[in-house]
């Protein structure tokens, strides 16, 4: 059995231009295993902390040279000799040795960085692919008899909307999601289909957020599908970042609106009109009681995802089950810090009937560990962006790795 021989890590540049951690661990056999991790938008609710260097003269205070070096003098040395299948060990040490609720001593980058490292180090010592030792892993910690039968369905962002958007437009994501009958390798296809098409048709001269959607649907028109049997619709809203003094502000109304008229404009102008199969953060992270009233609201066949209303977050997350505010939930390792405490989360909400969806992060590397996360977790929907650029189609594409490698046939 091969053991860890030394654990590194240095500073990358992730997609948003920003450092990021890469780590890499050597096995006792020289075996070499690299990460890179995500990083943070930088949530409004602040829940776990990124360790920064604030020095500003160096990427605008971004650096991570003070994480690296927690990877590189305290904690690599430590682990020397260890075995890299005890991962749940491991990842009871580095929560205990950060000893912060929000991860704010060692940093959340710096023990997801490892927790990683432990995962893909472990999959290569006991001979499985990784999506196989996340499965196993989550069995030993909470067996559920979950199957590795089928993937994730893929939710693809078509368009880009908020402050980081092609268009300015309020909505972050206009999204499709191919039928679940489809396999994963033709759901890809189509996505990407329809992301090009969308683009030749329409050149982002949208004016209100309702145009992408009708634009949407009369691309999968275009394309021969049908909407509503074929292709669904998928809407990202972000809302927190148009909610202000509890009133909500979108171009496709002529002034801001009490919650109450939002969530008419929400149900009559939208659900009702274009049936979406998915909505995420409708509503401000913190307007508990609209989220209720949507909820109790809309249709069960339609799933309303609270991404940042939950920010991965374990109290959140049980105060959204109690209160009954939504029926899915987006988990995010980058948001959580270990692979373990992870699958915590997504046990809680499997448990107590909420869909899980794991989404990508705001900046990213060309690592896709998430992928086989997602499937060896038993995630209903994944979400890692649009299908292009370097970052999303890494994951997107080992998916269609783990596709073949589970026999599932096109």
């Amino acid at each position: 059995m091969a053991n860890i021989k030394k654990i590194t890590a240095s500073e990358i540049i992730n997609s948003r231009g920003y450092p990021t951690i890469f780590a890499r661990l050597i096995l006792s056999d020289d075996h070499e295993i690299n990460v890179s991790v995500p990083s943070l938008e930088g949530t409004e609710n602040d829940l776990v902390i990124e360790l920064r260097d604030q020095d500003e003269s160096r990427y605008n205070g971004r650096g991570v040279l003070k994480a690296v070096s927690y990877i590189n003098d305290l904690l690599g040395p430590k682990l020397q000799g260890v075995s890299p299948t005890k991962q749940i060990e491991i990842d009871n040490w580095l929560i205990t040795a950060d000893g912060t609720k929000n991860k704010s001593k060692l940093g959340l980058n710096t023990l997801l960085a490892i927790s990683y490292l432990i995962a893909k180090a472990a999959s290569y010592e006991l001979k499985l692919p990784l999506f196989k030792y996340i499965n196993s892993l989550f069995e030993k910690l909470f067996p559920t008899g979950s199957s590795l039968d089928k993937l994730p369905s893929p939710i693809f962002t078509l368009l880009m909307g908020g402050k980081h958007g092609q268009v300015d437009l309020d909505f972050k994501e206009f999204q499709i999601l191919p039928s679940s009958s489809f396999s994963y390798s033709r759901s890809y296809q189509v996505g990407v289909d329809l992301y090009h098409l969308i683009r030749e048709l329409y050149k982002f001269n949208f004016n209100f957020n309702l145009d992408v959607v009708e634009a949407i649907k009369e691309t999968v028109t275009k394309k021969g599908l049908v909407y509503g049997r074929d292709i669904f619709l998928g809407v990202d809203f972000g809302a927190s970042s148009y909610l202000t003094n509890n009133r909500y502000f979108i171009k496709d109304k002529q002034q801001s609106v009490p919650v109450d008229e939002y969530l008419n404009f929400l149900d009559q102008s939208l659900i009702k009109k274009y049936s979406p199969l998915i909505i995420s953060d409708p509503l401000g992270h913190d307007d508990w009681h609209g989220w209720k009233k949507l909820n109790s609201l809309i249709s069960k066949e339609i799933y309303l995802v609270g991404d940042l209303l939950i920010g991965s977050n374990k109290e959140r997350l049980e105060k959204v089950i109690g209160e009954k505010n939504c029926s899915a939930v987006t988990i995010r390792p980058s948001q959580v810090g270990t692979i373990t405490e992870t699958l915590g989360l997504i046990n809680i909400a499997k448990k107590n009937q909420l869909s899980c969806l794991i989404g990508s992060d705001f900046a990213e590397t060309d690592d896709s560990f998430i992928a086989d996360f997602s499937v060896g977790a038993g995630a209903d929907f994944v979400n890692f962006g649009p299908p292009v650029h370097g970052e999303n189609v890494a994951k997107y594409n080992r998916l269609l790795e783990i596709e073949r490698e589970i026999n599932i046939k096109p």
